[in-house]
């Protein structure tokens, strides 16, 4: 979250809006996590696909997270303060103020329901964990773009929600509402087995980048 949040709130300060930074224009570099080149398509797989690619977690070996696809991203002059640009639709079709009306719209404060739906729909949905984040994400994607909080607000509340975690719920293991029981035991054997490891290393919960 940090490092997508500080990507988009460095564009903001150089007054660029993405105007499409969904789920599927955020991209990893994967190569820091894998001992060995792993194969595009099957990632799991080694490159000549001869076995499984052996790879670290992003605890131990923290990769860098990048945003995308700036087809129809803006830039604009520092003495405009409001800028309006008509509806464009990108990846994410849900945006509240395109719903029912064609008239221009401030693309930054979109940029913040971007990234606000994509935490909602992909994390909070789907996971148990993530209720933290709750308060900051119902203001990122309300329906008036006024109301949104700016990126430099965003950047700033998640630092202090961090703060409040504690080293344990830092640690813990991220839960797919969907999980039977047999996988919760196997993953919940796996994940101490690697906590208690961290620990003994003394790998802080949080990655240094």
């Amino acid at each position: 979250f940090r490092q997508v949040f500080e990507g988009l709130q460095f564009m903001h300060k150089k007054h660029v809006a993405h105007r499409d930074c969904m789920k599927l224009n955020i991209m990893v570099d994967a190569e820091i996590l894998y001992d060995e080149p792993f194969h595009p398509l099957r990632p799991k797989k080694k490159r000549d696909l001869s076995g499984f690619a052996s790879r670290r977690t992003r605890t131990e070996r923290p990769p860098k997270y990048f945003l995308i696809d700036f087809g129809i991203s803006r830039r604009y002059d520092a003495s405009t303060k409001d800028p309006l640009e008509d509806p464009i639709w990108g990846g994410d079709q849900t945006v509240p103020e395109f719903q029912h009306s064609d008239e221009p719209r401030n693309p930054f404060p979109t940029d913040v329901y971007y990234l606000g739906n994509m935490i909602r729909e992909d994390f909070m949905t789907g996971k148990v964990g993530f209720d933290f984040m709750a308060g900051l994400v119902n203001d990122m994607v309300q329906d008036d773009p006024s109301r949104r909080p700016t990126m430099d607000e965003v950047v700033a509340r998640f630092e202090g929600i961090r703060k409040t975690l504690s080293r344990s719920k830092l640690r813990s293991r991220v839960i797919s509402k969907d999980e039977s029981k047999f996988d919760g035991v196997f993953r919940s054997i796996a994940h101490w087995t690697r906590r208690i490891w961290f620990v003994m290393r003394r790998i802080p919960p949080v990655p240094v980048l």
